[in-house]
């Protein structure tokens, strides 16, 4: 599959970020609902989601902004929050030590007359998605090869997803790991969810090890039928 980004380049003082914002994810929508964070998503927005977390995993040295917040469809019949409570993703390293009170700013400059960004088409193999017990070729960078995946429940295990919010926008640092495990389960949501009835869905929970334990759970669901919203 292919998924359209456009990079930017936003400088604040001495730092150069590269952010790469993600296009499509046409019916799809995130919020938080206070104890937890919930997404829905049609097929073809839970492949583009899971190309977008795996294109997390792969770029460690860069900020992958997912905007969700300005929607032209809503699911069927979903009873959803308060629209005040939308939210985007941007999913980034840790070690990149990007402090989310800069997001604001960055979001703004990269938005800027003169900063329209270049366009990129991104290709992702379905067997990129597998996440076997030992990492994927494509993420040999993330650690030695053929190193067998750590325990996430061991105390020395320091590769779990971390949560802040700024400006709207949910803002999730953690290693390749978590990045690469998430995108596993949403292209799976993807390639099972039109052929199941009643609730399909994808989580991703604090007892998983690969999540903070201060983290909320975070839900994916398929939905199938979207309508536009009320005017």
């Amino acid at each position: 599959m292919r998924l359209g980004v456009t990079e930017h380049r936003v400088r604040l003082g001495p730092h150069e970020y590269r952010l790469l914002r993600v296009g499509g994810l046409r019916r799809a929508l995130c919020y938080d609902n206070d104890h937890w964070l919930s997404l829905w998503v049609d097929r073809g927005a839970a492949a583009e989601l899971a190309a977008a977390w795996l294109l997390a995993a792969r770029s460690p040295r860069s900020l992958v902004h997912l905007p969700l917040r300005r929607r032209d469809e809503r699911p069927l019949g979903a009873a959803l929050p308060e629209p005040h409570r939308a939210r985007d993703l941007l999913l980034l390293h840790h070690s990149l030590q990007f402090p989310a009170s800069r997001w604001k700013e960055v979001r703004a400059r990269a938005g800027r007359a003169g900063n329209a960004g270049r366009q990129h088409t991104v290709e992702f193999r379905r067997a990129d998605f597998a996440l076997p017990r030992t990492l994927p070729h494509d993420l040999s960078h993330a650690l030695p090869h053929n190193r067998r995946l750590p325990d996430p429940h061991h105390a020395g295990f320091r590769d779990r997803l971390r949560l802040s919010t700024a400006a709207d926008t949910l803002v999730l640092s953690g290693s390749a790991l978590p990045f690469a495990g998430a995108a596993a389960d949403f292209f799976d949501l993807a390639d099972t969810g039109p052929h199941q009835d009643g609730h399909v869905c994808a989580e991703l929970h604090p007892g998983s090890g690969l999540l903070e334990r201060s983290m909320p759970l975070m839900h994916v669901e398929y939905c199938a039928e979207w309508e536009p919203w009320p005017i």
